[in-house]
Parts: structure tokens; C-alpha cells; sequence
């Protein structure tokens, strides 16, 4: 299983890179609710998902917990921060019990010197996160409240019975009350598109 992850999911075509990750590699499991990453630590491991429902979020200047991403897809890296050896800007929880895979970044840092495969991955793992983000940050600020929801639910198909409307919400800096309604209108009016460009209705 672990080997089939480095080659089919990571597509990692070098056999003796592929049994020195294994060798390496533990499989963390996570409880629902239990933190993977706190806020403020430095790592000293790399995380993919192998199966459950992650959230990052962080807490405001009031205290409020504000959702920041969601990793649902095998394969997805609990990135905290843009460098491994900089303290997590962010938490990451479990919302369901899930498995990770758990690597030794120090480890993982030394093979990149002899295999610059693992040097591309990892930057293809920061642009896709980089993007990612910004097309967070362009649906919040740019897409109506009923938009953002509609591209939530293209995003991220079946999440919304997963997960709780409360986290919804604030991914998408929307009110519960808000979330609600837009759910009500969609059902009443499924045809309803998705534009890409909307006003500043912030819910």
C-alpha cells in the first residue's frame, strides 16, 4: 500500500527512491478531532493524506476559528506553512478519523540532494497550494455570497454533508444564517449558474 502510494499518487517512477521513502514512511492515524498541527510549531514531518477529511483554520484577534482549507483528496499534503522549518501558521484537525502518511523531513530533505525528482514534486506542491489559495481568496472577494457557495460545492463535491455548516460558513466568510438561506434558494432554483465574476454580497 505504501509503496503504490509513492508511485500512483505521487508518481515517483524511481524504484530505489520508492523503497528508501517506504522504508522511512509511518502511517499516522488521526481520531476525529484531534489536532495533526498546531499553530506556532516548527515541523519536523511531512504529511499526506491517505484517508479522512482534514481543516486548517486559525483563530482571530477576537478568538473566532476561522476555517482556512480543507484536505479531503488522497494525496493531499497538510501544508501549514510555504517551508518546512518555519513555525505552522496554522492548525490542522481531523474532522473524520483519517490516516496519514508521515514522513521525516530532515530525511526527506537529504534525498532531495541525490534525487531531484523529489525537488519538482515539491515545488509542484507549492505552486498547486499557492493556487489553490488564490482561488480562495479571488471566490471570497470576488464571487457573491450564493456564487462562493455554488463554487464550494464544485470544488469540493460532497463535502457539504461532511462537514459542519458552522466551518462552511466561515471558509466561505459567510454567516450560518447566510448559508442557510443560500441553501434553501439553490434547492428551490437548482438551475441557478455560476458566474465568475459577482458583486460584494459578504452574507
Amino acid at each position: 500500500m505504501i509503496q503504490d502510494f509513492y508511485t500512483k499518487v505521487l508518481q515517483i517512477s524511481e524504484r530505489e527512491l520508492v523503497e528508501k521513502l517506504s522504508n522511512l514512511t509511518e502511517i499516522k492515524h488521526l481520531e476525529k478531532g484531534e489536532l495533526l498541527i498546531r499553530e506556532g510549531e516548527t515541523q519536523t514531518h511531512l504529511y499526506f493524506l491517505l484517508n479522512g477529511l482534514l481543516r486548517g483554520y486559525f483563530l482571530d484577534m477576537n478568538g473566532r476559528d476561522i476555517t482556512d482549507c480543507f484536505g479531503a483528496q488522497r494525496g493531499s499534503p497538510a501544508v501549514p506553512c510555504l517551508t518546512v522549518d518555519a513555525p505552522a501558521s496554522i492548525n490542522i484537525e481531523a474532522l473524520e478519523n483519517s490516516d496519514m502518511i508521515s514522513l521525516p523531513a530532515a530525511q526527506v530533505m537529504e534525498l532531495m540532494e541525490s534525487h531531484p525528482c523529489l525537488i519538482k514534486i515539491y515545488n509542484q506542491y507549492l505552486q498547486t497550494s499557492l493556487e489553490y489559495h488564490w482561488q480562495i481568496k479571488s471566490a471570497v472577494y470576488q464571487y457573491t455570497a450564493m456564487q462562493r457557495y455554488q463554487w464550494f460545492l464544485k470544488t469540493y463535491p460532497g463535502l457539504i454533508s461532511r462537514v459542519k455548516k458552522k466551518y462552511i460558513a466561515s471558509f466561505l466568510r459567510i454567516t450560518p444564517v447566510t448559508l442557510s438561506r443560500l441553501r434553501k434558494e439553490l434547492r428551490d432554483n437548482p438551475n441557478t449558474e455560476l458566474k465568475q465574476q459577482g458583486g460584494n454580497d459578504n452574507g
